[in-house]
């Protein structure tokens, strides 16, 4: 698999849009889906960041190793690093509504432990 095909295989195993992924990273989505096309190649920087946001090694985006090497954060599982790269793209006003609902969930649970 060439650097296109793997960052492709690596933001779809996170289930994350071409446009999300380009705003997360931010960049321009017509850049990104050149990188996914194998037709333009990204700067040092630029691939890190990509690394960094897809919780793989820049050897395995660059084809250096067939092993992703997943990077842990803070002991996140994978559904939680997947749920943190999908809140990122959203705006401000969406961040504040799942703000909200996760503290409201928060305090019924520990209402509920409470309880004999």
């Amino acid at each position: 698999m060439d650097f296109g095909a793997r960052l492709r295989s690596a933001r779809e195993r996170l289930g994350i849009t071409r446009d999300d992924f380009a705003k997360q990273i931010k960049i321009q989505y017509s850049a990104l889906a050149k990188y996914e096309a194998s037709a333009r190649e990204p700067d040092f920087e630029t691939l890190v960041l990509i690394a960094n946001a897809l919780r793989v090694s820049t050897d395995y985006i660059l084809g250096c190793t067939e092993e992703q090497a997943r990077l842990k954060q803070k002991g996140f599982d994978a559904d939680a690093e997947i749920l943190l790269l999908k809140y990122q793209t959203l705006s401000e006003d969406a961040k504040e509504r799942i703000q909200n609902q996760i503290s409201f969930e928060y305090a019924q649970q520990r209402a509920r432990e409470r309880k004999p």
